[in-house]
């Protein structure tokens, strides 16, 4: 089978390709890191409403920086999302356990995607040298005519 020629043009439509494919990349790492902090937040409270809630007065967030004020009369009674909107009860012991794992498996695909981030700059670099060896070759044909 035939080799395709590489071009400078193809070697630097595929630079571009993969610089896009790492800023994507990049900003979904960001989007794992804030659901990780936003988890770890959800996890603290947690703990320490078990520690110190019943009977604590708090504020509830209604949504867009709205709360009510309320009071913890079960402290180790929560409802957690499971998935697809389908909500259940569950102790507090069960929401952390729920959130470590979300926590792991979130860390899971954040390490995965950093894998591919480095994987992509290597062949970034790889092509950077091969475009950088074709540069005077082509530079000399132009300087002839």
């Amino acid at each position: 089978m035939a080799e395709v020629k590489k071009t400078p043009e193809k070697i630097q439509d595929g630079i571009r390709s993969y610089l896009g494919e790492i800023e994507y990349l990049r900003s979904q790492v960001g989007v794992i890191d804030a659901t990780i902090s936003n988890l770890r937040t959800v996890d603290a409270t947690l703990a320490y409403i078990k520690e110190k809630g019943e009977g604590k007065e708090i504020y509830i967030p209604l949504g867009s920086g709205i709360a009510i004020k309320g009071k913890i009369e079960k402290a180790d009674d929560v409802i957690m999302d499971v998935g697809a909107g389908i909500l259940v009860g569950a102790s507090i012991d069960e929401a952390r356990e729920n959130i470590e794992k979300r926590i792991n498996a979130l860390m899971e695909l954040r390490l995965a995607l950093l894998r591919k981030i480095e994987e992509d700059s290597r062949k970034v670099t790889e092509l950077l040298k091969e475009l950088e060896k074709m540069e005077p070759k082509e530079k000399g044909r132009k300087s002839r005519k």
